[in-house]
């Protein structure tokens, strides 16, 4: 696993295809355009290091003072660079980097600046991509040749939301009888906004957040599972009542307060909206959270990849990964793993297969159509090719 973005130098030399009638353009342009090497990682050190420790549960108990205060959850940039020479010797007004995971470079993510790099965030992990950079000269484009590169990495695929914390896609994880949980689908978060009553939480997306949310991840609709006036008298949401990223807005309260969620008869309309907004396909991409993204969305999280067929070893994993998060606490695994938590109750439901168990519990306790819950896994699993 490599922990830095390296480059290999590749020099293009790019004749003009136009040429302005206001404005010099000069006859050659060579970019130097780093190539990036298969294997890139978006994991920092630290993050790898948690990822790869053998009994993650057992190492937070023992350790639970070194987590859950430092902002230390977010991936680390792929850093794209390139020099420009001419035969002018005059600079490029601008440039652009275009990236997509097709080699005809359609469905592209274009990042636009007037320097001679740029850092990217968010992007798939276990995806080949293709890229090409392109000076701008006065409306005149000069284009490298198109490269490519691949994150071959670990789940979680942890996003950066500039303003928020504790941000994952619940994809990118092998599920088995090679399938895997899709990516770009559904994405774990804090809050959206500050609700006023926990003030170490006063998490909320700037507006760059809010273009990643809206540009880069897409969201159509916003899951909001704080409480409100309505649900309560218990207003954790700041009184809002739409998205503050634009996206269709789900209020879904639920209390937690160490306790099973999915147990608690108040919770149970909530729990059934969620998950009957994420059988319909037309909602994705979905964000959901809490205030921290920790317990209620890690509860909803955890039964949601259960259902979808991940392991528990790598539920666990994803569960925990907020502790690398600034979220005050930290959470432990012998919380929810209590008799009376959801995954015992998952455990002793019927079923031969730790989703069939889900499935069943969802039903029985929550009164959830098993018709919802499966077109949910069909939404949300994909092959792995």
């Amino acid at each position: 696993m490599k922990y830095k973005t390296l480059f290999v130098l590749a020099s293009t030399f790019i004749l003009a295809t136009s040429c302005g009638e206001n404005y010099p353009v000069p006859g050659f342009v060579d970019l130097t355009v780093g190539s990036i090497p298969m294997s890139v990682s978006i994991h920092s050190q630290e993050q790898y290091d948690f990822i790869h420790i053998e009994n993650i549960a057992e190492y937070i108990e023992v350790n639970y003072d070194l987590y859950g205060d430092e902002s230390n959850s977010k991936p680390v940039p792929i850093t794209f660079s390139w020099d420009e020479t001419n035969d002018l010797d005059q600079p490029a007004t601008d440039y652009r980097l275009t990236i997509s995971e097709f080699d005809d470079l359609s469905n592209p993510l274009v990042y636009t600046t007037s320097e001679t790099s740029v850092d990217v965030y968010n992007l798939k992990i276990k995806t080949k991509y293709y890229y090409q950079v392109s000076s701008n000269h006065y409306g005149t484009f000069f284009n490298s040749d198109v490269l490519e590169f691949s994150i071959g990495d670990y789940a979680p695929r942890n996003i950066f939301v500039d303003g928020v914390e504790n941000v994952r896609d619940l994809g990118g994880w092998d599920i088995g009888n090679d399938k895997i949980y899709k990516q770009g689908m559904i994405y774990r978060t804090a809050q959206f906004n500050y609700g006023g009553i926990v003030n170490k939480y006063e998490c909320a997306p700037t507006e760059e957040g809010k273009r990643a949310l809206r540009d880069e991840l897409k969201i159509k609709t916003d899951i909001d599972l704080r409480r409100n006036i309505a649900f309560d008298d218990y207003d954790e949401v700041n009184s809002i009542t739409s998205s503050p990223i634009g996206a269709k807005y789900v209020a879904a309260p639920m209390i937690y307060g160490n306790s099973n969620i999915f147990t608690r008869a108040k919770n149970v309309p909530s729990i059934q909206l969620f998950f009957n907004t994420l059988a319909d396909e037309s909602n994705y991409p979905i964000a959901f959270h809490c205030t921290r993204g920790a317990d209620r969305t890690g509860a909803l999280a955890y039964v949601l990849g259960a259902l979808v067929g991940m392991s528990e070893k790598d539920l666990m994993l994803d569960y925990l990964f907020s502790d690398l998060a600034n979220i005050g606490n930290p959470v432990k695994a012998s919380i929810i793993t209590a008799d009376d938590f959801f995954i015992r109750g998952i455990a002793d439901s019927e079923g031969s297969s730790l989703s069939e168990k889900t499935m069943n519990y969802l039903n029985t306790t929550c009164n959830i159509a098993r018709s919802t819950l499966e077109s949910i896994i069909d939404i949300l699993t994909e092959d792995y090719l």
